[in-house]
Order: C-alpha cells, then structure tokens, then sequence
C-alpha cells in the first residue's frame, strides 16, 4: 500500500503542538550556534582542522555522495528538508519543500537510488517515518509507502535493491520496480530476526540497523549490532549478513567498545565506522575509523580528531564512488544520535591515509 504525502495527515496531526516547541526551540539553538560560530561549518575550531580536511555545508547533517561524486546531499537538520550542494561551485538546491505536506512533517534520511530517483524517510518523527520514493525529476511529491522506517536503509549503489529495518528488531531486503512509472517494492524478505541472532557463540539482541550492501559483489549487507557493556554504555558492533548463505559474522570483535558501521569502500575491503577506541566511553567520543573487513577485528585506522577537542565528536561518514574523499558531519559529544552541526569533506589521497 501507498500514500502520498498529503493522505498521511490525518495520521500525524497528534502531538502538533509539541513539535511545533520542538521546532521553535532548535530554530533557536540553531541561529545561537551560527553567530557563534567560529569557522564555515558548525562551531568546532578552524585552527583544529587538518590541512585536508575541508569544511563545505554549514549547517547539515546525514551527508550522501552522488554517483560522479559531483554531488552531497544532506538535510538541513533531523525532521527538516532535504538539499543537494555542487562540491565545486558551492550552489545549493532544495530536493524537497515543494510540494504541501503536514505542518509537523520532516525528512530523516535522503539517498541516492541507482537510477538517480531519491530514497527518502519523512514523517513526524524520527521513528516515525515513511519509506518513500522521489522522482529525479522534482516535479511531483514523492511516493510514499505504508513502511515505517525505525532507521536509515541501505541502497544498493548499482542496482535497485534496498535493506531496512522495521521496529529496529528485523531487517528486511526488497527490490524497486517500476509499473508505469510508478515505483514499487517488490521481492520483500525478511533476512534478519534480531530474537535469534547467534554469533561466535553469543546471543545477540537489541537494536540493529542495515548500512550497506558490500561491494563489488554486493552479496553481503553490513549491518550494525547494538548493545551495551557490563556498565551501561551503548555500544555498536560491525555485523555482515551473506545474503546467498544466511551466515553471520562480526567484523569488529570488539563488544565493549562503539563500532557502528557507516560507508563502505569502493572495493568492500574496508568501511567506514563510528568508533570510541581511543576514549571507550561511548557514542558521546566517537570519531571516524576505517576497519578492514578481513574477519579479524584487529586493522583500525583513525581519521578524524574532532572527540580531541572538548565538546566535539565527528560522525556519519560516507565515501564517494572513486574511493578518495569522504564526507561526514561535525556535532556535539552531548547532542542526539545523528544530530549534525556542519558537513566535512576529508580528502584521503592528502591525508596520506590510501597507502596505510
């Protein structure tokens, strides 16, 4: 089943009020940190980045490369709109808000399909929010599904297979096809049930979350196992999913510390992770590791040092197709899970980080 954008409204007029205050308030916070601000993106340091290490959106969040790397789109914040900005001349384009939707409705996540569509989730809320798709052309509101997103999804970056998870508790895998032009989702199978998820021994629960299809083969999902230590603190591991055989297997081996996994390299040797190693105190210190996909649990490569300085972290990173930048967000160590104040781009030729 699906709706459009406009039908969902008499589902998500409760609580209107509220996220009107809730909107209120972070507009407020939002105009504090930008005349506070002491460098292009956010407010962290200026004198603190690397020389390879380029501040591009100001203020943003949940950065997507396109496919010729010409291209991030990112939202302005978590229930706001979507935009795309051209690396090169700094232009910036609106992906949504031109269409009429509810008063209280935002967007969360926002991707790029293989065929240049847009994946989007948008509803009232962060768990809340509706898988729907958006014609490239940006002349109609997008299609929206009766699939509740508790997460982001995963896109596969050639064809058009997508991962999601419902509840945060089962992942499923479906295909988009397209029926006079209308998109649909087709194939639908569900391939994780966290009640039963049993690796290395351990029995595993809690939340989980689909990243990415492995490339090149694009046989196995990433996905990330949450947990949390003897003492309380939230943590993350790397999980793959082989989606010909069914078998699981822990990439990170590292369950008291944060190692969620976020983009993946071109060539699937390696992803990108959130990671407290250097201070395992959890989400609130985590910056950008690279962590080979070998099985061994043991090749980290730190890129990022924004947890160095007081107050900051660095999160969300993903990389561009021909495997030499990244692009990831700044944010506060005390703001929400996902919650950005500007978007980075880290070049890794310069940062001398490709041939470690």
């Amino acid at each position: 089943m699906h709706k459009t954008v406009g039908q969902l409204s008499s589902r998500i007029t409760g609580g209107t009020l509220r996220s009107m205050s809730v909107r209120l308030s972070f507009s407020v916070l939002v105009m504090f940190f930008l005349l506070s601000s002491v460098c292009v993106a956010g407010t962290f340091p200026k004198e603190k980045l690397p020389s390879y290490i380029t501040p591009i959106v100001e203020v943003g969040q949940r950065a997507e490369w396109s496919h010729d790397g010409s291209k991030i789109m990112y939202l302005t914040r978590a229930g706001g709109e979507v935009y795309e900005i051209d690396v090169k001349s700094g232009k910036k384009r609106a992906i949504t808000g031109h269409y009429k939707r509810p008063a209280n409705y935002g967007y969360y996540r926002a991707m790029y399909l293989a065929n240049g569509d847009y994946l989007l989730t948008g509803g009232p809320r962060r768990h809340e929010a509706y898988l729907q798709i958006m014609d490239k052309s940006l002349t109609k509101p997008p299609k929206v599904f009766d699939v509740i997103v508790r997460e982001g999804p995963a896109v596969s970056r050639k064809t058009l297979k997508i991962s999601f998870t419902e509840k945060q508790e089962k992942i499923w895998v479906a295909d988009i096809v397209y029926k006079n032009g209308e998109p649909e989702l087709a194939n639908r199978k569900l391939i994780i049930d966290n009640n039963n998820v049993t690796v290395d021994g351990i029995k595993y629960h809690g939340m989980i979350e689909p990243q990415n299809f492995r490339p090149p083969a694009e046989k196995e999902l990433i996905w990330a196992q949450y947990g949390n230590t003897k003492t309380g603190i939230f943590t993350s591991e790397t999980f793959g999913y082989n989606l010909e055989t069914g078998a699981i297997i822990n990439y990170s081996k590292s369950p008291d510390q944060y190692d969620e996994p976020e983009g993946i390299f071109p060539d699937g040797k390696y992803t990108l992770i959130e990671c407290d190693k250097h201070n395992p105190l959890g989400t609130s210190k985590i910056d950008i590791y690279r962590l080979k996909l070998d099985g061994s649990g043991k090749d980290y490569l730190r890129l990022t040092r924004f947890s160095d300085v007081p107050g900051f972290r660095s999160s969300n990173p993903v990389v561009s197709d021909d495997g030499f930048f990244i692009a990831f967000q700044e944010s506060r160590s005390d703001s929400p899970p996902g919650a950005g104040e500007g978007l980075y781009i880290l070049d890794l030729r310069k940062g001398g980080f490709l041939s470690k």
